[in-house]
Order: C-alpha cells, then structure tokens, then sequence
C-alpha cells in the first residue's frame, strides 16, 4: 500500500499592532498617568498620615482620592494593553467596572461629607441634605455599561482568536 503523506502549509499570520497614532497616544497615556499615581500615592498616603482632610475639607480629599484610585485603574490596563498588543482584556473590563463602581459609590458618599459643593444635579434635595449626586451617578452608570460593552468586545475578539 501506498504511503499517505499529507502535507499543510500553514503560514503564520502576522500579528496585527497598533498604529502609530495609537502607540503613541497609548504611551503618553502611560507616562501621564504614571507619574499620576506618584503623585497619587503620596497624596494618599500623606494625607492620612498627616490628616490633609483637615485643611482641605474631607469631601475634597475624598473626591482627589477616588480621582487617584480611578487613574490608577487606567494606568494598570493602558500598562496591560501595551504589554499584550491588544486592545480588550479582562484586566481591561475589571478595571472599567471597578471605575464605574468607585464613581456610583460617590454618588451616594460625597453628599454626605463636610464641605460637599452640589454639582448642579442632585437627587432628591431636602435643604442642605443631598441624597444622590446625579452628575456622578451619571457617569459611573455610564461606564458601568461601557465596561458590559468592553466584556462583549473582549468575548468576540477571543472567539476570534480561537477561529483564526
């Protein structure tokens, strides 16, 4: 009997990068946010060790510290990003979610604290008591769907990881 010998040529597929643009944005981003967080931490860090909320109002210190937390998020997945080459991932979704939540959360904190300033949309006002901020109730609803999209996008680019 005849030997069968089958024979496939399979050329790899070259890995598709970011543009220029994109990298380039992608690492400002990256060095910006950076040197963000440095300036976070030690925000953070300084203002409990040294009680900065007393000079500053707690509602302000509270406000630049989920600013900090948030641009930290960003960083860690722009990092991540940059690392894989590519644009979703989970890190990516929990990262998104974590802002959206840290953001709806204040919606519902920040009214609370000394020094609280109205940003012009409230829920729900009785004389000076705010129940909800809705500028931030706003924005972290919206970025919790974005982070639903983003999972969606991350789930189709790896169903088509696996097809190609």
């Amino acid at each position: 009997m005849d030997e069968n010998i089958f024979t496939t040529d399979v050329e790899a597929k070259p890995k598709k990068s970011f543009s220029g643009g994109f990298k380039f944005l992608l690492g400002l981003g990256i060095f910006l946010t950076g040197l963000m967080n440095l300036v976070g931490i030690q925000f953070i860090v300084l203002g409990v060790i040294e009680q900065v909320w007393r000079e500053m109002g707690m509602f302000e210190y509270v406000r630049q510290g989920i600013l900090y937390l948030c641009l930290m998020c960003c960083f860690a997945f722009m990092v991540k990003i940059a690392v894989n080459e590519r644009p979703f991932s989970n890190l990516l979704v929990r990262c998104v979610r974590i802002i959206g939540c840290l953001i709806t959360i204040s919606a519902f904190l920040l009214p609370r604290l000394s020094g609280y300033e109205d940003s012009g949309f409230v829920i729900m006002q009785f004389g000076s008591f705010t129940l909800i901020d809705g500028n931030m109730l706003m924005f972290g609803t919206l970025l919790l769907i974005f982070a639903g999209i983003i999972k969606e996008g991350f789930s189709m680019q790896n169903e088509l990881d696996e097809v190609l």
